[in-house]
């Protein structure tokens, strides 16, 4: 089975269900997630270095310094989701990005049409914007939702939280910040929450099957949040959460 990297909302080829039961548990992984962090330094230094070189980010540095309240939504799709948040939200400033040309200009014409002044969105990678172009403790809020989980044990690496970012995601959190996961994969989320914890010392709100709650937002959203929950949902297929949150 080909499990190449879909974008964040495309539908027509969703990932695989794979049952936890099917992958090892996170504490038997304890040794070879520390391996894969201890032996990625040297790589993932040479990728910080890469980006900061070339100085490219897609999110200005600036509007960090004009909003005190700040949601960031990483693959937001064509972003349906985050413009019923700011809707919702008028006292938080809602940023949007992502990496697929055509999303990511469906995306941005919604923002400019709705004529709300707490949204934006970015065309772009998010990557060298975590790592070069968002301040540290500057975000109050960030939702990866249905990110491709790279089931393959070869592709692990690429995992959000076995990456270079993962790192990256809790420097610009704010003290109390929360970062919001979903996934149709179970594996996936209890992997992300043992990392959360043993790795970055992240506290664990929550960490089951996705159900409504005062984080999520699914309340509003009963039919999902994103086109692959919609999907998933409508399949009677269980997704999965992780909520954490960064000391204060």
């Amino acid at each position: 089975m080909n499990f190449m990297k879909p974008d964040a909302e495309d539908v027509t080829n969703p990932p695989a269900f794979r049952p936890w039961s099917k992958i090892s548990s996170p504490s038997a992984n304890l040794s070879q997630t520390s391996w894969d962090l201890k032996q990625s330094e040297q790589i993932q230094a040479l990728k910080e270095k890469y980006w900061l070189d070339k100085g490219h980010t897609p999110i200005p540095r600036e509007l960090f310094k004009n909003h005190p309240k700040i949601w960031l939504e990483i693959g937001a799709g064509t972003g349906g989701f985050f413009l019923e948040l700011a809707k919702r939200n008028p006292d938080s400033h809602l940023v949007a990005i992502e990496r697929c040309k055509i999303r990511s200009s469906r995306m941005i014409q919604k923002f400019v049409k709705s004529q709300l002044p707490n949204i934006q969105g970015f065309r772009g990678n998010a990557i060298p914007a975590l790592i070069t172009g968002i301040p540290s403790e500057s975000i109050e809020r960030i939702y990866i939702l249905y990110p491709c989980p790279w089931p393959k044990n070869a592709h692990r690496k690429n995992r959000w939280y076995l990456h270079t970012v993962m790192a990256h995601l809790v420097r610009i959190l704010k003290p109390g910040g929360l970062l919001i996961w979903a996934s149709d994969q179970e594996f996936y989320i209890r992997e992300a929450t043992f990392v959360s914890e043993s790795k970055y010392q992240l506290k664990t709100l929550l960490s089951s099957t996705l159900a409504p709650n005062a984080f999520n937002n699914l309340a509003d959203f009963i039919h999902g949040r994103t086109s692959f929950e919609s999907k998933f949902l409508s399949m009677n297929q269980p997704c999965y959460e992780l909520i954490s949150q960064k000391s204060i």
